[in-house]
């Protein structure tokens, strides 16, 4: 699996364009064969920075994905951001859910730790 995050941080005037166009994109993207998840995060701090994440099965349908006229408009995005964009690519083999939350927390015996909420 690859994830991709994108951290944009817009320009004021241009933060809702920049959303509508992550927004806009979102659905056909999701649409793609490969993808897995396509996902858009505010956040509430001083900087106002966008986190867009996909996730796609493997690195041939990411590679079709990016010469994609759906990736051009993620571009377009990127250029309304008031700094560089961080883009990062992540090659994951293993995955692990609330399992690996359950061994580590009980790693130290019995009683060590409560389970999860919905983990039982």
């Amino acid at each position: 699996m690859i994830i991709v995050t994108l951290k944009t941080i817009p320009l004021n005037e241009k933060r809702r364009e920049t959303l509508d166009i992550l927004l806009t994109i979102k659905g056909p993207i999701m649409a793609e064969s490969g993808c897995l998840a396509c996902s858009i995060y505010e956040e509430h701090d001083e900087e106002q920075g966008l986190l867009y994440v996909e996730l796609w099965r493997s690195l041939a349908e990411l590679k079709r994905h990016i010469k994609s006229s759906n990736y051009a408009k993620i571009l377009e995005a990127m250029e309304l951001s008031s700094q560089i964009p961080e883009i990062s690519f992540y090659e994951s083999s293993e995955t692990q859910g609330i399992e690996l939350i359950e061994k580590i927390r009980g790693e130290d015996g019995p009683g060590s730790g409560r389970t999860p909420p919905g983990a039982r």
